[in-house]
């Protein structure tokens, strides 16, 4: 059976690593594309503004091993062709905008699937907070990513709910699927040959005798995972071992890079060092193949999934994480190495911190820095789980061993990619069912009402049936395109009307005139849509090629002359 035909929302940016910034959402977005081009679908829809990025889509697809599969562009003005695929992905929790599009005309026209990635910031929020409010239905989804981030939005979405039953009365919230579905990777990209560890540790130059606590991410102690924990839990474990700590990633800042040497010095001085560029996927692959025990002691609310662990199991490698986030489900505690506990605040602590940015007081960096900064790692019993490892070579091997048998059966982008096909199999078949949504076709975004209608008290008269012109004055076909050429007038006209409306409307007039009701002119002008007409009076009227006739015309009877 072939994987389900779907519409991608491509923008490349969430697709693909960059050389400079390579984020979690980036990569887990780079991982889904090769994964789905590996299902090898018959046909996708490629959802963008522009023939370049159908391009570079296509590239992608056919890169990743899919030279089969029909690509089609799709752009958004041609929205309600989504119902060809059935199916619109995207690769943030937005669905809102979409839902409101669809239900103009058509809510069982297509389904609509989201991930959540980074769930702290105001955007994200507002996405996941608007879902109760907008026309979603029940053969749409968000995906969480892990039941930690599952537990997160339902905590939004009951805070929400609070409200509209305090507001409205509300005893009902309807919201799309939230299902749980883990991130993949692709094992085979961190399965090494015989000698590539050799190898990758002269690269480095790392000795036979020394172990190799890797960490692999985005190098930010407010962002991704505090290293003074990591340092001070390592220096301590690390006493009658040869320990060399390799930090593969990239700094945001120079002055971040500077403080991390610094402060590396500083709180873990019997440590060997080495920093590698994340973002050279040369180095990169060195890392992981010199590497001995994986580290990522995550402590901040911005995490949701956590990819690079998985990645270490797909390694080979034991791991020692922080019990936050994702890894409480990833990895197993004893068996594919060690989770840390982790404490913070009880709920509702420092309100003040929200405040300060919901203000714009705080950045969203200075946000995540100040609420990171009270999460704590219980640094001896990280001390306890490295010096484990440190100490027993069985003990690695045997944990890396049991952590790659879990990547290759639970999280390598083949099993994910099967639940994938099984939700937007089911979102289908939901949405073909007898079972009622919760809005008609023709609900119009509140938020975005159409200025004729929100307006409509503005205007002496609006447009009708019974509306009388004529030609202006001295207006001949010259004059009509003179004026519709003046530049004021011709963008608009160029967007708005076409060439043959006006040209079929001036023949009506010459024909049928002097005058005209918009009735008989809609019926001497049948080749052209009503709405064409309609806007192209309007524009005529605009610059007086048409002249509106405060009186009805009088009928012509049957013995005028």
């Amino acid at each position: 059976m072939s994987f389900p035909t779907a519409a991608i929302h491509y923008l490349p940016e969430a697709y693909s690593l960059g050389d400079k910034r390579i984020m979690g959402r980036q990569a887990a977005g780079a991982g889904f594309l090769k994964a789905l081009a590996r299902e090898k679908p018959e046909r996708l829809f490629c959802y963008t503004p522009k023939r370049e990025f159908v391009d570079q889509f296509a590239t992608d697809i056919r890169r990743s091993g899919s030279d089969t599969t029909t690509i089609e562009w799709l752009p958004p003005p041609a929205h309600r062709r989504l119902g060809e695929p059935g199916l619109l992905y995207l690769p943030d929790p937005g669905l809102s905008q979409y839902a409101w599009r669809r239900a103009r005309h058509s809510p069982r026209a297509y389904s609509l699937c989201g991930i959540t990635h980074t769930t702290m910031t105001h955007v994200a929020m507002g996405m996941l907070s608007s879902m109760p409010l907008s026309p979603l239905e029940h053969w749409d989804a968000v995906i969480c990513t892990s039941l930690a981030v599952h537990k997160s939005v339902d905590q939004l979405l009951s805070a929400q709910a609070a409200f509209l039953k305090a507001r409205l009365g509300a005893r009902r919230m309807p919201i799309p699927q939230l299902p749980v579905i883990p991130l993949g990777v692709n094992c085979a990209d961190f399965t090494f040959r015989a000698g590539e560890r050799e190898r990758a540790r002269q690269m480095l130059g790392i000795d036979d005798d020394e172990i190799v606590l890797l960490y692999v991410g985005r190098l930010s102690f407010h962002a991704k995972a505090h290293h003074i924990p990591m340092l001070l839990a390592a220096e301590q474990a690390s006493k009658g071992h040869k320990v060399v700590l390799v930090l593969a990633g990239w700094f945001g800042k120079d002055a971040t890079e500077q403080l991390f040497v610094r402060e590396c010095s500083e709180f873990g001085p019997s440590l060997r060092r080495i920093f590698v560029d994340g973002r050279k996927p040369k180095d990169l692959k060195a890392a992981w193949a010199a590497g001995d025990i994986f580290t990522s002691l995550a402590d901040n609310f911005q995490e949701t999934f956590g990819l690079t662990p998985v990645e270490a199991m797909a390694a080979g490698l034991p791991v020692v994480v922080s019990d936050w986030n994702g890894y409480k489900e990833t990895i197993r505690h004893g068996t594919d190495g060690f989770r840390v506990p982790t404490f913070t605040m009880p709920p509702g602590s420092a309100e003040f911190l929200v405040e300060r940015a919901d203000f714009g007081f705080d950045n969203y960096d200075t946000y995540t820095a100040l609420t990171s900064a009270m999460i704590a790692v219980d640094i001896p019993a990280a001390a306890a789980a490295y010096a484990a490892l440190f100490a027993n070579p069985d003990l690695r091997r045997q944990m890396g061993a049991a952590g790659q048998t879990r990547a290759r059966d639970h999280y390598d982008w083949s099993q994910i990619m099967k639940l994938y096909g099984q939700l937007w199999t089911e979102l289908a078949a939901r949405r073909r069912s007898k079972v009622e949504g919760t809005v008609p076709a023709g609900m119009v975004r509140p938020d975005r009402l159409n200025p004729y209608t929100m307006f409509k008290a503005y205007p002496t008269r609006t447009l009708e049936g019974a509306c009388v012109f004529a030609l202006g004055e001295g207006v001949d076909r010259k004059e009509v395109q003179r004026r519709l050429s003046a530049e004021s007038i011709g963008r608009a006209a160029q967007t708005l009307t076409k060439p043959q409306a006006v040209d079929g409307i001036v023949s009506a007039f010459e024909k049928h005139g002097p005058s005209l009701s918009m009735s008989e002119l809609i019926n001497h002008t049948p080749d052209i849509p009503r709405e064409v007409v309609d806007r192209t009076v309007m524009i005529l009227a605009k610059c007086g090629v048409l002249r509106l006739l405060t009186k009805p015309h009088a009928t012509p009877s049957a013995s005028s002359p």
